[in-house]
């Protein structure tokens, strides 16, 4: 007859599997936040290699923790994916469409990964190595490339734009977290610095917007915080103000960066173009042969991809796109996971999440400002933002509604 053995670990077993389980958290976190870095730098880095590097780290989470996150959100996705795989039946270029349908699907992978790092994971431990993979990407494309320093010929400035603002989003999550101020300041700054040297004018007013959203709508929390960190920010503010005024390429590009920014706030008061700069023009010539052949098709819309087959390009909008190639379906289906997103907003205690809803709710209003003047149905930046903040809302929001304030999930 056997005996069973009832000894419980010690106490130094614990310690060193909890170790193990937040290096673990750590490392894979770090090279999930470097995968999509590297598809942004790297273009020959192509969507099924990238699918392929997804799909490795999924299964290393899997190995340790054996379930996926599966939110509202990422159900929302999966059926808008769906709706494209059904529109190439009609849609004018399968070729195309397929091209779509590949970042779409590293989509879903991104959002199952991420999601489930904010849900099953430390959190602690997954911001923090998200932030370090973040460093270390934006490190090595600074030595591989030289920008801020230097733009190099085909510089994509609104894909390195989000880049950066992905780790913006992330040092913000990592603060909340850890309720750090000195080293999320200093790298917020020197990120924003970096958004303005690219001259993205959709993201840098994105960025903008959210913050202006977010104080108006979180107006004390927002206030608490400035309160906590303005001695810092004024610091650091004048130290990053004094490195960029010190180096004459450095500010030259910033400088360009907030001309930019500048000169497309004042397009969008006079709705008109500026003398040398028809850009506005195209945008809005490109509007209305979206609007007239969304009309030939309302519902279903023309196909996957149907506006860059028949015109050679995107619309540069993600509504339009949306409306010409898959009708007010795919429009409504699509922007539903915003919605979804405000709606865990509405249902969550505010006061026990601190910062976090105030942080979301202006990711929101920066995300959905860039998808009106860019194309992002399918951005892996966008898609970790949002699978991270799915997680991080029905975590906590389990946690509070649960008896006793019990926490739900591992390890928070």
């Amino acid at each position: 007859m056997e005996i069973a053995s009832t000894r419980e670990p010690t106490r130094l077993q614990v310690k060193l599997r909890r170790a193990a389980a937040l290096s673990f958290t750590f490392v894979l976190s770090v090279s999930s936040a470097m995968a999509p870095m590297l598809a942004a730098a790297d273009e020959s880095l192509s969507w099924v290699r990238l699918g392929g590097l997804l799909t490795l780290l999924l299964l290393l989470h899997l190995l340790v923790c054996q379930r996926l996150l599966f939110t509202r959100e990422l159900a929302l996705y999966v059926a808008f994916l769906a709706y494209m795989s059904i529109s190439l039946v009609w849609a004018p270029s399968v070729q195309d469409g397929l091209n779509t349908l590949l970042p779409a699907l590293d989509f879903v992978l991104i959002s199952l990964l991420f999601g489930s790092l904010a849900a099953f994971h430390n959190l602690r431990s997954a911001f923090s190595g998200m932030l370090a993979g973040f460093l270390a990407g934006a490190c090595f494309y600074t030595l591989t490339v030289g920008f801020p320093f230097s733009f190099p010929i085909d510089f994509s400035y609104n894909a390195i734009a989000g880049m950066y603002l992905f780790g913006l989003v992330i040092v913000l999550f990592y603060a909340w977290r850890t309720r750090q101020r000195l080293l999320p300041l200093g790298i917020s700054l020197v990120v924003m610095m970096h958004i303005a040297a690219t001259t993205s004018i959709k993201t840098n007013l994105g960025i903008a917007l959210g913050a202006a959203a977010a104080g108006l709508f979180y107006v004390a929390r927002v206030l608490r915080v400035l309160r906590r960190i303005v001695i810092l920010l004024g610091i650091f503010a004048a130290l990053l103000v004094y490195a960029v005024v010190s180096n004459e390429d450095l500010l030259e590009r910033v400088q360009s960066g907030l001309d930019r920014v500048s000169h497309g706030i004042e397009i969008l008061e006079r709705r008109d173009d500026a003398a040398g700069d028809t850009s506005f023009g195209e945008r809005k010539e490109w509007e209305r042969r979206g609007i007239k052949g969304w009309i030939r098709s309302p519902l279903f819309g023309n196909g996957v991809e149907a506006f860059r087959t028949d015109y050679g390009i995107t619309s540069h909008s993600t509504p339009i796109d949306l409306l010409y190639n898959f009708g007010i379906v795919g429009f409504g289906i699509f922007y539903a996971i915003f919605g979804s997103i405000l709606l865990r907003l509405m249902r969550v205690p505010r006061r026990e999440l601190g910062s976090l809803p105030a942080l979301i709710f202006g990711g929101v209003v920066c995300y959905m400002f860039i998808t009106a003047s860019g194309t992002m149905h399918y951005n892996m930046f966008m898609a970790i933002f949002i699978a991270i903040s799915a997680a991080l809302l029905q975590r906590l929001g389990a946690r509070f509604a649960a008896p006793g304030g019990a926490p739900a999930g591992h390890g928070s």
